[in-house]
């Protein structure tokens, strides 16, 4: 018998809902960055001082003299493109470096401190090459092509990079005829926003403890927000059945969509299998978080917004360039993202929209509280209030008149 309206006011409403978490309260719960599986080996990467540089030697001979040391890698010791979206990472990296704290070693000990001084003794020789930061300058003509060979990279097909240049991806939506709508509209509002890159900021330090088994599963305890994504993203980049990975979701200690995808968990994967399945670990401390650990995107948002002096909006023409940064594999969900959200919750006939994915020598970039949401407002809201003041209509109402209803067909 289906149970009534009535009958669940009484069950649930004004009751008290058990907590499933207490362990957080007595201090039991434990964190990716708390656990260790007997026998782990610890890890230490060493990142590139250099935005941009070429990786000419890497010698390794005093580090491997520290007591302790198990091994040391560098990019030449793993043949694997990372990625799921667009394979377009190495597990460390091979002939350049591409951004400030690219890692280009792996030192692998039986304590952290053993790892720290090795880490400390590797002694890299680059030769700095041209960098670009900027989306805007990144597609200039001259500027430095960070991945030049893109267009062979593994990737869904929805993806559609532009060979020669960093463009990643060009996301386009097309509705209506824009540029006679310009030409009708009573007042127009064109402007170009701004946002930088930052770090997410979350408590509990990114790590993760991997141990591949004989019969070829990957085990893996880790802070991540969507384990079911990261196992897809493994799968993808092992080649590897997803019912071969077996992630042990811990407790969260903070995320906000910078734990939500495939971040470093590709290192100590590969390095256990180089290791006969060992379990080894990687934990980032806090300074290493912004070198090696992802971020919110830099943006630049040009937008052009045209409405009728009734207070109609008309048209708008966008163009959205998304800065991810050395890698595109989470970049372009992002990107492509902002353009799908093009004009927010409003109805307008006629819109034009280039959203772009652009390569930079900045760190990689990922989802960050609402994915794009609060970005795409930012600039939204603005021209609104800037055509809401010239039309001398209360801002509230302009918007009121303008919001997208339900029951449209389109």
């Amino acid at each position: 018998m289906a149970i009534t309206v009535q009958e669940l006011r009484r069950k649930y409403i004004g009751r008290p809902v058990p907590r499933l978490d207490v362990d957080k309260v007595v201090g039991r719960a434990v964190f990716a960055y708390d656990h260790e599986v007997p026998g782990t080996l610890q890890i230490k990467l060493v990142g590139s001082p250099h935005p941009h540089a070429k990786i000419k030697a890497i010698d390794v001979g005093d580090a491997s003299k520290v007591p302790g040391v198990v091994a040391i890698f560098t990019g030449r010791d793993f043949d694997i493109k990372a990625g799921k979206h667009v394979a377009d990472r190495d597990v460390l990296a091979k002939d350049r470096a591409l951004y400030v704290g690219h890692p280009v070693a792996a030192v692998v000990a039986q304590t952290i401190e053993a790892a720290e001084e090795a880490a400390e003794r590797i002694v890299v020789e680059y030769e700095e090459l041209p960098a670009v930061f900027d989306p805007l300058e990144a597609l200039k003509p001259g500027a430095p092509i960070i991945h030049p060979e893109q267009g062979r990279y593994r990737r869904l097909p929805f993806i559609h990079p532009v060979e020669g240049t960093n463009i990643a991806d060009h996301f386009k939506l097309r509705k209506g005829d824009v540029e006679r709508a310009f030409e009708e509209a009573d007042v127009i509002v064109e402007d170009v926003y701004r946002l930088p890159m930052l770090h997410h900021g979350y408590l509990e330090p990114w790590a993760c403890t991997a141990m591949v088994h004989g019969d070829g599963t990957i085990e893996l305890w880790v802070t991540n927000q969507g384990p079911f994504t990261l196992r897809d993203q493994l799968a993808e980049t092992f080649g590897v059945p997803a019912g071969k990975i077996v992630i042990h979701h811990m407790y969260l200690g903070g995320g906000f969509g910078g734990k939500a995808d495939l971040m470093l968990e590709h290192i100590p994967i590969a390095i256990s299998m180089k290791l006969g399945g060992r379990p080894v670990r990687l934990a980032l401390n806090r300074e290493e978080l912004f070198h090696f650990a992802f971020h919110r995107a830099n943006y630049v948002i040009k937008m052009k917004t045209a409405a009728t002096k009734d207070g109609r909006l008309l048209a708008h023409k966008g163009e959205y360039y998304y800065n991810t940064g050395f890698t595109a594999d989470l970049g372009v969900l992002v990107g492509q993202t902002i353009g799908f959200l093009a004009t927010g919750p409003y109805d307008i006939p006629n819109v034009w929209i280039d959203s772009y994915t652009i390569y930079t020598n900045m760190p990689g970039t990922t989802a960050f509280r609402g994915y794009t949401h609060s970005e795409l407002h930012f600039a939204f809201e603005q021209q609104m209030d800037q055509l809401a003041e010239r039309l001398g209509m209360d801002p509230v109402e302009f918007r009121l008149k303008n919001i997208w209803r339900p029951g449209r067909s389109e």
